[in-house]
């Protein structure tokens, strides 16, 4: 099972991290009351309602990933752009308990809500909160991973918890 989950991981082509050091342009002004994401295609976007992203990561690099996605989330809850803020607001990591058979350490970011089609690739992200600190940032959360390369999954709802006090639906008789 650990090798499925490491082959998964490490799947998506390494285009997906761009050069930290070139700003995302600005997004486009905000209409009829949506937000919007920038104008430029994302290199990493989900289309949602919800997504994963793996990360396998060096043993002895966690806390130099955990520094990154700390400061990621900062930088998206006070963002001046409504879709970042919503973004960080729905991105959760989490951390596998057991390491996998390499030694390294997978984590998954869980993105509940997604906002559809908007950048969730760390170093574009990074490169236009942050430009000063980018090149830093990319450095620290690209040697942290075992390869340069992420698994990113787009979900689809397909059995939701049944809402406190309601009663679930009952079951179809055969």
């Amino acid at each position: 099972m650990r090798t499925i989950v490491l082959t998964l991981s490490l799947v998506v082509a390494a285009a997906a991290l761009v050069d930290a050091q070139a700003p995302a342009p600005a997004p486009p002004a905000e209409a009829a009351g949506q937000p919007t994401v920038p104008a430029v295609p994302a290199a990493l976007p989900m289309a949602g309602p919800a997504g994963m992203v793996f990360h396998a990561i060096k043993a002895d690099k966690t806390a130099d990933f955990e520094s990154v996605m700390t400061r990621l989330r900062d930088l998206l809850a006070v963002s001046g752009n409504e879709v970042r803020r919503r973004q960080g607001a729905g991105w959760r990591v989490l951390k596998q308990a057991t390491p996998l058979g390499d030694g390294s350490v997978l984590y998954v970011s869980l993105l509940d809500p997604v906002v559809a089609n908007a950048e969730y690739d760390v170093p574009r992200l990074l490169a236009e909160a942050a430009p000063a600190e980018a090149a830093q940032l990319y450095e620290q959360f690209r040697d942290a991973h075992v390869q340069a390369t992420v698994q990113a999954s787009n979900l689809t709802v397909v059995l939701a918890p049944v809402a406190a006090g309601a009663s679930p639906a009952p079951a179809p008789k055969p």
